[in-house]
């Protein structure tokens, strides 16, 4: 029996960054967004994320990005526009017929760690202040 050789990629390949428009190519046919992680660079209005084969992409949101609910193009989880103003994480999965479904949805949390390290800072400058007294 010949044994043949066999090359293959391990792990996940970088994300592919492709800039927000009303339409975003998650995975265009001829191959060049080739990464199942796909990062969303500008800010704007999203309402398909285009043809392409059945495949599932994680599509990472900086803040100020709107997805449009546009069924059967793009079904959001919520069945309404979603406004996103801090970083975010999506899960679509395509159908191989144009059609997008929402399978995840969640913030990065960075507003969250944000938000209690400024209020550590206060309460530092607080006790520092206080201190000085």
């Amino acid at each position: 029996m010949p044994i043949l050789q066999w090359r293959c990629a391990h792990g996940e390949a970088p994300a592919v960054a492709v800039a927000c428009a009303r339409t975003v190519e998650l995975a265009p046919r001829d191959d060049s967004v080739d990464s199942n992680v796909v990062l969303i660079e500008g800010a704007g209005a999203i309402e398909w994320f285009g043809d392409g084969p059945p495949i599932i992409k994680r599509v990472l949101f900086p803040a100020e990005i709107t997805l449009l609910h546009n069924p059967p193009r793009l079904q959001l989880l919520t069945c309404q526009d979603r406004k996103i103003t801090t970083p975010a994480i999506g899960l679509y999965a395509s159908d191989g017929n144009g059609h997008r479904n929402e399978v995840h949805f969640t913030a990065t949390g960075a507003e969250e760690i944000t938000r209690r390290l400024e209020r550590f800072e206060q309460r530092l400058a607080d006790i520092e202040r206080s201190l000085k007294r």
